[in-house]
């Protein structure tokens, strides 16, 4: 009997800020989202806690933001890489779960959907995990973990806007410069790729993981609060969780029905009061116009940056993520780039391409094992092209240091936008004979210009790592330190150092990022929790 083919059993997910979904490849090699219980391709990333051993994922949980806000999570994604939402002593988070355990949660419910209806021959175990490109480091590892804790094997980490252009990708044989545009429900991405036959080869990368539609929604929220308290001669804020959660979710309803409406009626009842209005398309948009203004200019910034590195090619203009269904943003871009921005398949793009991506590296991986005797059956050729993805850094890693007058500064070693993967080596010296101790800081930042900045002040930087290397042998003053910085295809930092022939030990311990014993004891405790 053959054996089973382990190369069609991988799953691309998409962890989204509002809404998640899981693809996998059919036996024609073409990517499929699979539906929820509730029959909907997308779950809504919500998490409400019933009890310690007890959560609802989804829908449901959705609807009890209303009720009980104090149990219910969303938006969770914004807290990854926040230290404080890791700090289990004093946030806020039901039961004292930190973001990638919630996270966990949500990916354990799109898995258990996924085994119970899905014509699977084995449970689902190997995934890729798509992320914001403008995700850091620390980020990255935070939501590799929270597919870890969830009891799944991550084969990656894959950036949005790459997966989306490798599902777009995969669709033609044209040579083409795109720029995705992913503006999502609380992240934002611009990319831009080259994309030829299955190559995909990011070129740039810009945004920000703080903007997204509930942005929009927020300000919709409050113009809705503003005429209920006129209408009542009342003076609520947002401050009443339940008031404001009441709030979002009809924003978000009405939002919705003005991409296909001009005007919607907006009825919003609370605590024995009601407040009856009507709100066009135009007002939403003039609500929301600097949030749209602000993708606008992280659009040309990422453009700016394709040009100076001698990228002028014309640009087709791809939209991804399900707020860029909103009118103004299509309208917005085509004035002000002269384009023809095309919206495709924006709900489920990212986690179809993330698939694909899963598809092909485990095929990789068999054709290797098979080569190497590891396996006996040959895996089954991929139909169509392969996809062939080059991956950039979106943040600049530096050391420390001192400037001509004894200053501490950030020397920065991998710039954004660097080609992955990369690898950096500087070299520093020992400061006296036998010395036993080097100061070691590892920082993250946005600059991108390798000719003026390759040395910042540390105020503009975000330190990852802050630690005094142990040297164990004695070695003369002078002696060469060789320091390491790699970045992987997945965007994450490894970093090595090296005194004389003597290698230091140094794995990177950024606060938030779980040890393997923090790791394995997160395991454990989301595997009590049901979820349904």
């Amino acid at each position: 009997m053959a054996e089973f083919d382990k190369t069609r059993a991988v799953y691309g997910i998409d962890l989204g800020t509002t809404y998640s979904c899981i693809a996998q490849m059919d036996k024609f090699d073409q990517a499929v989202v699979l539906t929820n219980f509730d029959g909907s391709l997308t779950t809504p990333s919500v998490v409400y806690f019933e009890s310690e051993d007890k959560s609802i994922v989804g829908a449901d949980a959705k609807g009890m933001l209303v009720t009980e806000p104090q149990n219910t999570v969303s938006f969770i994604k914004r807290s990854m890489g926040v230290d404080a939402a890791f700090d289990k002593a004093t946030n806020t988070f039901p039961y004292h779960r930190d973001p990638s355990e919630i996270s966990a949660l949500i990916l354990k419910k799109l898995v258990q959907d996924a085994n119970d209806l899905g014509d699977n021959p084995e449970p689902v175990n190997d995934v890729v995990i798509t992320c914001p490109a403008y995700f850091g480091t620390k980020e990255r590892m935070q939501t590799k973990q929270a597919g870890e804790i969830a009891g799944l094997n991550v084969l990656g980490i894959i950036n949005e806007p790459t997966a989306a252009a490798i599902a777009y990708g995969m669709k033609t044989t044209e040579k083409k410069t795109v720029l995705v545009y992913d503006l999502g429900g609380g992240t934002f991405d611009v990319t831009i790729i080259n994309v030829n036959n299955g190559a995909i080869k990011v070129i740039a990368t810009g945004g920000d993981h703080h903007l997204g539609g509930v942005d929009w929604d927020t300000d919709f929220a409050q113009f809705m609060l503003d005429n209920f308290n006129e209408q009542n001669g009342t003076s609520y804020t947002m401050d009443d969780e339940v008031l404001k959660n009441t709030l979002l979710l009809e924003a978000e309803n009405k939002k919705k029905l003005l991409s296909s409406k001009e005007t919607v009626k907006c009825n919003v009842q609370y605590d024995g009061l009601s407040a009856r209005f009507e709100v066009s398309r135009e007002i939403f948009d003039a609500l929301t116009k600097n949030h749209l203004e602000e993708t606008i200019d992280c659009t040309h910034k990422t453009i700016d940056i394709a040009r100076q590195k001698g990228y002028n090619d014309e640009l087709e203009f791809l939209l991804v993520g399900g707020s860029s269904r909103m009118p103004q943003v299509k309208q917005r871009l085509d004035a002000e780039f002269n384009c023809d921005a095309k919206l495709s398949d924006p709900d489920q793009c990212v986690a179809k391409g993330a698939a694909i991506y899963a598809m092909n590296a485990a095929y990789s991986q068999a054709m290797e094992d098979y080569e190497e005797g590891n396996i006996d059956e040959r895996p089954a050729p991929i139909k169509g092209p392969r996809a062939r993805v080059v991956n950039v850094t979106s943040k600049t890693y530096g050391t420390d240091c001192n400037d001509s007058n004894g200053n501490p500064m950030v020397k920065n070693l991998v710039f954004a936008n660097t080609s992955l993967p990369t690898k950096v080596v500087d070299t520093f010296t020992t400061g006296f004979d036998n010395q036993r101790q080097v100061s070691m800081k590892v920082f993250e930042s946005d600059f991108t210009n390798p000719e003026t900045e390759d040395m910042v002040e540390e105020r503009f930087c975000t330190m990852l790592e802050d630690r005094v290397l142990q040297i164990t042998q004695n070695w003369p003053k002078g002696t060469r330190i060789d320091v390491v910085f790699e970045v992987d295809n997945e965007g994450i930092l490894h970093v090595h150092a090296n005194v004389g022939q003597e290698a230091i030990d140094f794995t990177l311990k950024i606060n938030g990022v779980k040890s393997r014993e923090e790791l394995d004891d997160a395991i454990a405790a989301v595997a009590k929790i049901s979820v349904e």
